[in-house]
């Protein structure tokens, strides 16, 4: 897609007012890549946990959360795209988390959406064979819906960067299947980390369905990023 292409697409699907403002104050706040994710992390993810996590992008959240769970813990981290595996070992190297991170070329559920690189020689891991662990992150692009439907481990909590344009079911499909997984949401906030309320979060996935790139007044953007503690 052209960039003027892709910036009418935005104009299109956005409130103009919410637009102007949202996206004048997080240019202003220099939002950091990821910070949704990250913050989840700092919240819930405890010393020694075991973290699995499902698209690993640059690596910005594996190596938060091998910091959060420390020495006794364990990260282990499914990325289908050769490029971004190799910028995944990099950083954990330079981090000094190399011993806590387990790369894995891997896609997990169907690959809608890997953009890190070429993934065909990447293993194929169905969601039903995810490590068990204490901390799921699931930031893959669309493939969130089927991992989620057919789940079959139940970690403490499950961290979701939601991308409604990239899947058929509802918008909000994911809120709903956390409940019926038994969890509960306990924080919810735009890519970047700026938090929003049920109201916002219900206003950024209906909006996004059409458009990957939604702001609201606060600077909030979409993706929108959830995390959910199973119920006692």
């Amino acid at each position: 897609m052209s960039l003027l292409r892709y910036a009418h697409t935005i104009y299109k699907y956005n409130d103009f007012v919410d637009l102007f403002f949202g996206a004048c104050r997080f240019f202003s706040k220099s939002g950091l890549f990821e910070k949704g994710i990250i913050d989840a992390h700092h919240r819930l993810t405890r010393s020694g946990d075991r973290v699995v996590i499902v698209g690993g992008g640059d690596g910005v959240t594996a190596v938060a959360a091998a910091k959060r769970v420390g020495r006794n813990g364990s990260v282990h981290v499914y990325e289908g795209g050769d490029r971004a595996v190799d910028q995944l070992n990099a950083l954990c190297s330079q981090e000094g988390v190399s011993q806590i991170c387990t790369i894995h070329h891997a896609v997990v559920g169907p690959h809608i959406d890997v953009y890190g690189g070429d993934f065909a020689s990447a293993a194929h891991v169905a969601p039903d064979e995810i490590f068990a662990c204490d901390v799921l992150e699931l930031d893959c692009e669309g493939s969130e819906v089927a991992i989620l439907r057919s789940l079959a481990i139940r970690p403490r909590v499950i961290i979701v960067e939601i991308h409604p344009f990239l899947f058929s079911e509802e918008p909000t499909w994911v809120l709903h299947q956390l409940n019926e997984l038994g969890y509960r949401i306990v924080y919810r906030s735009g890519h970047d980390g700026i938090e929003i309320t049920d109201e916002d979060l219900e206003k950024l996935l209906l909006r996004s369905k059409k458009c990957g790139v939604i702001y609201l007044k606060n600077g909030a953007r979409s993706p929108v990023v959830v995390a959910a503690v199973r119920k006692r």
